[in-house]
């Protein structure tokens, strides 16, 4: 079996048919995601960030506390919807230090404003695409790395990450900046670069070190993706990026809460309980299992411990492994509708570097299952269960091998 797969893979027909069913693939899954985000874009958040701008409270408004603003732009979001007969509530679920970073959209009508948001999506996949090749990808196989980037825009969640305009693929651009910008000019490890080698040296840059916090700051736009991802960095030691990212959005949530006459802590638990109305309403995650219970809440915190945690433990090395850990469990410890699944496709950087090579044909399975599968079963309830089956079957892999590591290098150090 093993040389039939070996025969198969060298011949050059093998990969120019692959590659052409994959281009085919991609391309109308790309034309269907623009002409969908062209019309709806619908969860871009637009309407939150104008109030917001504006100086009015989105929190409340979304909550039913106060009514919507008479903002010529913001009147023009809710028409263009009624026209579509699809009428739009505020749900202003983002931190407002998150919401300002949307400022800029709100400034022009939402006709236009949407289109840009659009290609601004369009450019953040183009920046994902560039940029795992250069960090978390960077040990697949020339030949299928192509192959891996089609897949994910093949995709039924990438393809609907565009048309309903979530912030998503923004965040994991900005994500992968930071990642990219902190390591570049360092000595490699393991695809991203060696655990603390900057430090070490002396020689990290004060301006590279600020910008990589910085493009982190942005990144948060989609916390409850990034902000696990975001524990890398504390994995690699990189506490000064880590810290920058913060400040900005200390600095904004004071603003917000002096715009609006809050006071400080409100601008931190309003958008929390009106997130907490969508606890039970994503796919696979822990707050669909709780039906949206505290219970999901407290098991939520525990994992954010846990990857926090591994961060400090793992020993160095490991990078592809903590990104894919982080990436699998943030998917399920908080709300996520089937669109944020693109990322899955990070994890195959992890199988790349040869490790835990049976897990990966499950995984493949899995990731197809996301990609395709349930978009045919129409995500009814039988078809999420099996693939969130095999979702948590991986996960519990990859926890069981971080462990592991954990104990080897706990092992080691003591031995040493």
């Amino acid at each position: 079996m093993k040389d039939l797969v070996k025969k198969t893979t060298a011949d050059k027909r093998f990969w120019a048919v692959l590659y052409i069913l994959m281009a085919l693939l991609g391309i109308v899954s790309v034309y269907e995601g623009i002409a969908n985000g062209m019309v709806w874009s619908q969860d871009f958040q637009y309407d939150a960030a104008a109030a917001l701008a504006g100086g009015y409270d989105p929190y409340d408004i979304s909550m039913g506390k106060s009514e919507i603003p008479d903002i010529p732009n913001l009147q023009g979001f809710y028409d263009y919807y009624e026209g579509l007969g699809t009428p739009q509530k505020m749900e202003a679920n983002q931190f407002p230090s998150l919401l300002y970073i949307l400022t800029g959209y709100t400034l022009i009508p939402y006709n236009a404003a949407r289109i840009l948001w659009l290609i601004t999506n369009l450019l953040c996949t183009a920046v994902i695409i560039w940029l795992l090749r250069k960090t978390f990808m960077a040990s697949v196989d020339e030949k299928l790395y192509p192959v891996f980037m089609l897949l994910m825009l093949a995709g039924t969640p990438w393809r609907n990450q565009l048309g309903v305009g979530q912030h998503t693929l923004f965040a994991v651009a900005f994500f992968l900046g930071a990642v990219y910008v902190s390591e570049t000019g360092e000595n490699p490890g393991t695809g991203a670069l060696a655990a603390g080698e900057g430090e070490a040296s002396g020689k990290r840059s004060p301006v590279r070190t600020v910008a990589s916090g910085l493009l982190l700051s942005l990144s948060y736009l989609k916390y409850t993706v990034t902000a696990p991802m975001a524990l890398y960095f504390i994995y690699k030691r990189r506490w000064r990026e880590f810290v920058i990212s913060l400040v900005p959005h200390a600095i904004l949530t004071g603003a917000a809460a002096a715009t609006l006459g809050e006071s400080y802590i409100s601008m931190l638990t309003k958008p929390l309980k009106v997130a907490s109305a969508l606890a039970a309403e994503g796919s696979i995650d822990i707050g669909v299992l709780t039906h949206g219970s505290g219970a999901g809440l407290a098991v939520t915190v525990c994992v954010m411990g846990f990857i926090f945690a591994v961060a400090l433990l793992l020993p160095p090395g490991n990078d592809e492994l903590f990104i894919s850990l982080a990436v699998i469990l943030c998917l399920v410890m908080t709300y996520h509708r089937t669109y944020d699944f693109f990322i899955m496709i990070i994890v195959f950087g992890y199988f790349a570097t040869g490790r835990m090579k049976a897990a990966e044909i499950i995984y493949l399975i899995t990731t197809l299952a996301f990609f395709f599968v349930l978009r045919v079963f129409h995500e009814n309830a039988i078809s999420l269960t099996v693939s969130g089956a095999m979702y948590y079957a991986c996960a519990i892999s990859f926890i069981v091998i971080v462990l592991d590591k954990i104990k080897q290098g706990l092992k080691g150090s003591r031995n040493g």
